[in-house]
């Protein structure tokens, strides 16, 4: 695996020097570890990498910025609008030009969240700049689509993806696909999950299905819910947490501003899309899952159990090992140009708290990136293509894994929701003949 992902981020890095990049592969490849792996490279060669990420949590998970800002299309969700915008900055348009002129890679992650539009405004942004900066796309279409009229949507009338737009073949990336599978080693789990991502529900599927919505041992696992909605997991969360004896402490995060301008409404945003809690509710002997990686003492999904807690820690149990916990810091950074002419990253804000969250339940959308042992899958809300998909691709052991379904017939279901938009489909069909 070390030499696979060395091949794979060299032969990337090779392709940057000339061409665009679009790195896609199903959840649980490596999508976001090899990434990473590139800003470390390009970094300590001292090039300037712009990270973009296309929602506040994508720009979070990845340490940047999301594109909104980054590009300052404002309120814009078209080219029109937005050139109709310009026209009333121009300082501003004077200084993004100049910032884009200054970098030497850009990474736009989830990519399969950036509509058709938003590919039109950054192209213009690039052209209007004269910027021969290099683009890493990274994501995969076959999984959540992008927001469109502040909902997702399938529009079957007009393209709503960015490959469905010319400014996809003015970026013309050379297509990159990873295929092998770092969250689970069981290989016939990986093989229906990546029929799901394609949006195949023949007989194999729908029996592998089937035994899993029948795999109820798993709930005396004491397992973590995924919901599709808010207020399922809050109500489980926090049923949960009163129910244990202990004494509640209620950990409040420290956040720091170092922009005095920061509007209210952006900071909020910006710490509802952290992966943790602005209050930490918790109580000594509660499971809890980490929200995030550090080598070589636990990774994003992982469960503990807390064991005591501290003004400035937590000790924490997992694997019957104990690890101490410390806060974590989160920033808000903007990308600027610096007065020698190079990108430079500026901390806006910077939030720290310790990376846990009750390990209860947990929606599917909070649960990106997250590799879990002991799932169960609550699917009664599923409302956007691929989102049935990016849920079950969280577990790490499909034995560890139940499918729970309240509402009904489950096979009936499973067909109305493991389907993959048309567009996305032919996309694929074309590059790698699916």
């Amino acid at each position: 695996m070390v030499l696979y992902n060395t091949f794979m981020k060299n032969k990337i890095l090779k392709l940057l020097k000339t061409k665009n990049v679009f790195l896609t592969g199903g959840a649980g490849v490596g999508k976001s570890y090899l990434t990473k792996e590139i800003i470390l490279e390009y970094k300590k060669n001292l090039k300037h990498v712009a990270v973009l990420g296309s929602t506040g949590i994508s720009a979070i998970n990845i340490g940047g910025q999301t594109i909104h800002s980054f590009f300052a299309f404002g309120i814009c969700s078209n080219l029109e609008e937005l050139v109709l915008q310009d026209r009333k900055n121009k300082k501003r348009i004077k200084e993004i030009n100049e910032l884009l002129k200054s970098c030497d890679l850009i990474i736009v992650d989830e990519i399969s969240m950036v509509s058709c539009d938003m590919l039109d405004m950054i192209r213009y942004r690039v052209e209007r700049a004269g910027s021969e900066t290099t683009f890493l796309f990274v994501g995969d279409f076959f999984q959540l689509p992008p927001v469109v009229k502040n909902r997702y949507t399938n529009n079957l009338f007009g393209g709503i993806y960015a490959f469905e737009s010319n400014s996809w073949s003015f970026f013309d990336p050379v297509v990159i696909e990873l295929k092998e599978m770092k969250r689970t080693k069981d290989k016939e789990f990986f093989r229906i999950l990546n029929k799901i991502r394609v949006g195949i529900v023949d007989n194999e599927v729908e029996h592998y299905l089937i035994n899993l919505s029948n795999n109820t041992k798993v709930l005396k696992e004491e397992p973590t819910f995924l919901h599709g909605i808010n207020k399922e997991v809050t109500l489980i969360n926090e049923k949960n947490l009163k129910a244990h004896k202990a004494k509640e402490m209620i950990l409040k995060s420290d956040i720091t501003l170092y922009e005095k301008k920061l509007s209210n409404k952006r900071v909020q945003n910006w710490i509802n899309s952290l992966p943790v809690n602005e209050e930490l509710r918790i109580k000594e002997g509660v499971p809890v899952l980490f929200t995030s990686n550090k080598w070589g003492k636990f990774y994003n999904g992982e469960r503990g159990v807390v064991k005591e807690i501290f003004e400035d820690s937590l000790i924490i149990e997992k694997n019957k090992r104990v690890v101490k916990v410390q806060r974590q810091e989160f920033n808000l950074v903007e990308y600027s140009k610096n007065s020698n002419e190079e990108l430079e990253e500026n901390i806006l804000a910077t939030l720290k708290q310790y990376p846990v969250k009750l390990a209860y339940a947990i929606t599917i959308h909070k649960s990106q990136g997250m590799s879990i042992e002991n799932l169960v899958c609550n699917i009664d809300h599923i409302f956007t293509p691929s989102q049935f998909y990016v849920a079950i691709g969280r577990a790490v052991n499909p034995k560890k894994l139940y499918i729970e379904y309240t509402r009904g017939n489950i096979k009936n279901y499973l067909k109305n929701i493991i389907k993959v938009n048309d567009s996305v489909k032919k996309y694929y069909n074309i590059l790698f003949d699916i």
